[in-house]
């Protein structure tokens, strides 16, 4: 039953949304086009988008709240994992922080040979120079070596297939206690969607909207958690991830800043609308973990000493919204993605 709460959310919706009924015809079929297809029409992934601002992320929970009734959760029985023991008291409390302020941090969670390994991977792969907010947007595609005297730009990407096909990557991927937190936040079965490892550098002094330096609100699905690891360690010089505590939740946004739709927001108009305390900073050592509601407010500072390798995987309650490019899953080699595919393999449909 809806809570009384979530009903007076519903009806209380601004009168200009209420009266959109093109945005929410185009939502409703682009969502019946993907679950025909298992594609996302631009226009009805744009209406999702609107519909969150409008709403100030209400119509996303209401939303969330019923795909989780239609999907069970997968049996979990030991959530024991990099993230410690989340049975009994410890997980019930680490998810009560997480629903409340949008974040968890599980500092040096990550093995140092783990770590070790992931590294030598991304200084012997090549990878994508992305381009930055000075180059034109016809700007050609340009992959390299990532090389720390021989910079050429704020941020270099990894193929999503080549870190699928990383031992330890798959390891993370069915980590017990990564799927336990995930699935309890959802409230359903969690889907893994979107992969991804980069480098922050200092190759310039200012913030770059292209390399995620300003701060904004992702929205490629309706509801999801990240998983940001730290494969150095990353002090105030390293561009530390930051998060505004809290602006995950429903109407945590103001309207002033969500009626730019999903737009760049500086410094300076955060500040002017959260306390002090609420943003964050997370300076923290090699193999450090955080777990983040990105509906919320977040960036990652800029470089001013030594680059910053990250890591990060993200489930999904449902994944309609942005459609990325293929990427699969070539061999399984870790034996616990081998066990999770055979008991819950709707969990990885995304990467077979």
């Amino acid at each position: 039953m809806l809570k009384p709460s979530a009903i007076k959310a519903f009806l209380n919706l601004p009168l200009s949304f209420l009266r959109s009924a093109r945005s929410l015809l185009a939502l409703v079929s682009g969502y019946l086009t993907y679950s025909r297809t298992g594609k996302t029409p631009d226009r009805a992934y744009h209406a999702m988008i609107w519909m969150f601002c409008i709403t100030r992320g209400h119509f996303n929970e209401r939303l969330s709240s019923l795909i989780a009734k239609r999907r069970p959760k997968v049996r979990i029985e030991h959530p024991v994992g990099v993230l410690g023991n989340l049975d009994g008291k410890r997980g019930n409390d680490l998810l009560k922080n997480l629903r409340k302020d949008g974040f968890l941090l599980f500092p040096s969670a990550l093995p140092q040979e783990t770590c070790n390994q992931l590294m030598k991977m991304a200084l012997n792969t090549p990878a994508t120079v992305r381009r930055m907010d000075s180059e034109p947007e016809n700007s050609p595609r340009r992959t390299a070596h990532f090389e720390a005297d021989n910079l050429l730009a704020t941020r270099y990407d990894y193929s999503p297939s080549v870190l699928l096909d990383t031992p330890e990557v798959q390891a993370l991927l069915a980590d017990p206690s990564i799927l336990y937190l995930v699935q309890e936040y959802l409230g359903c079965m969690p889907l893994a969607d979107v992969l991804s490892m980069w480098w922050h550098t200092a190759f310039q002094n200012k913030a770059d909207s292209n390399a995620a330096q300003l701060y904004h609100f992702d929205l490629d699905r309706l509801k999801w958690l990240k998983i940001f690891v730290y494969l150095t360690d990353v002090g105030p010089q390293n561009g530390p991830h930051s998060f505004v505590k809290g602006s995950h939740n429903p109407g945590a946004i103001p309207p002033h800043l969500l009626k730019r739709g999903y737009a760049r927001i500086t410094d300076e108009e955060v500040n002017d609308a959260f306390s002090a305390d609420a943003c964050l900073q997370f300076s923290a050592p090699r193999g450090s973990i955080i777990i983040e509601d990105t509906r919320g407010l977040h960036k990652g500072a800029i470089v001013s000493g030594d680059p910053r390798l990250i890591l990060q995987l993200q489930f999904s309650n449902s994944l309609f919204g942005t459609n990325y490019p293929e990427a699969r899953i070539s061999k399984v080699v870790d034996q616990k993605l081998q066990g999770m595919l055979k008991q819950a393999p709707e969990i990885y449909r995304q990467y077979q």
